[in-house]
């Protein structure tokens, strides 16, 4: 599997964070949150279904293949990656994120999208992934193809930031 790493256009910024009313409509699958633990170097990871039923084994395999190749060759690989690619794409900082060291970054395949949302700092969790079908049109139409800034939704189990 090949794919690119490109950071975010303005008008994907809404795709990085949790909308309750729009996941339906947008075909987000869900989002994988982590961190590298510690040291640095581990990587730890929980899934948050969004929609089960587009959680299918096909997409499964899609994802697990992004993920390991973001963990050998990409900035899931440990946090001293995340930091040095993060720095090295300054373009790719979300407006008006929760904390200004906040990176976006997409990645497409064939048949899903991923947004992957970087903090490069230790301590807090480093990455969320949102999903979603790979309609990259119907996700610009249904996001009006304009700059939506939305704060990051807290979920009642996450530990206040």
């Amino acid at each position: 599997m090949t794919f690119e790493i490109r950071p975010f256009s303005p008008e994907e910024a809404a795709l990085f964070y949790s909308n309750d009313e729009k996941d339906k409509e947008l075909g987000c699958i869900g989002h994988l949150r982590g961190d590298f633990g510690h040291k640095g170097r581990e990587f730890w990871h929980t899934w948050f279904d969004h929609q089960s039923s587009l959680n299918t084994p096909e997409f499964k395999s899609d994802i697990a293949a992004v993920i390991n190749k973001l963990r050998t060759r990409g900035p899931l690989k440990d946090l001293g990656t995340m930091v040095n690619y993060c720095y090295g794409h300054r373009e790719a900082k979300i407006p008006g994120a929760w904390h200004p060291d906040t990176y976006g970054f997409c990645v497409n395949t064939d048949r899903y999208c991923y947004f992957i949302r970087c903090f490069p700092q230790q301590g807090d969790y480093n990455f969320y992934i949102y999903c979603y079908k790979n309609e990259k049109e119907q996700l610009n139409e249904k996001t009006e193809g304009k700059y939506i800034q939305t704060a990051p939704k807290k979920k009642s189990h996450e530990p206040e930031r």
